[in-house]
């Protein structure tokens, strides 16, 4: 009985964020979520108040998401003394594959997109997600690559934003316009790399040869 309940309450968050990824929050009824999982309108009031609760209940899910991604990715850095290209590009296609293209989370900023003109929570979170964690978590990142010697010492902020930026335009222009295919995901993937090295030979401190050094 339970795990019934517990499937259910489960399965009527999964649609739920399937319809507000589509269409909005405002758009969706309780009916249509009802209709969309198959049980009795009045059946949902047995695992949630209302609308508004399923709405806060994801929003919820999708902040422990990201803070926990954040954590993992900071211990793992905190490990390492020494940092490659490959790490580096490494890194750039797991927050691409891993977060930004992560069915549910790409679901939630959708949903987080449409409703933001009307829904103040909405756009908090969307500027939250997408901006302000998103910069400061890079931000941390970058001084620590340039502590290890792996970047040069730039303005991080400036060098934050640069790399960044391209990556914003990336995600609207092919992860929130339209239905994620294999094949854009492969293109998404390839700019990504490409954007990344380009990147790499602005920022990545040189390190000179034994060769260049006897020369100096």
């Amino acid at each position: 009985m339970d795990k019934g309940k517990t499937n259910t309450k489960s399965r009527i968050l999964e649609v739920s964020l399937n319809l507000f990824s589509q269409r909005g929050y405002s758009s969706v009824s309780i009916r249509d979520i009802c209709g969309e999982v198959g049980i009795k309108e009045s059946s949902i009031y047995s695992h949630f108040k209302n609308k508004r609760e399923i709405f806060e209940i994801l929003c919820e899910m999708f902040t422990d998401t990201t803070y926990r991604i954040s954590l993992k990715f900071t211990a793992n850095m905190s490990e390492k003394t020494k940092f490659s290209d490959e790490e580096f590009l490494s890194a750039c296609q797991r927050y691409l594959n891993d977060y930004l293209i992560d069915d549910k989370i790409n679901k939630f900023i959708r949903m987080l997109i449409i409703e933001q003109s009307t829904n103040p929570q909405a756009a908090a979170l969307y500027h939250m997600v997408l901006f302000d964690k998103a910069l400061a978590g890079q931000q941390a990142i970058f001084q620590w690559l340039v502590k290890i010697g792996y970047l040069i010492d730039s303005d991080v902020e400036s060098m934050v934003i640069e790399y960044y930026a391209p990556i914003v335009y990336f995600f609207h222009r092919y992860l929130v316009a339209e239905t994620i295919t294999e094949e854009i995901r492969e293109e998404v993937n390839r700019k990504v790399i490409k954007h990344a090295k380009f990147f790499l030979a602005e920022y990545k401190r040189k390190i000179p040869d034994v060769g260049e050094e006897k020369n100096e």
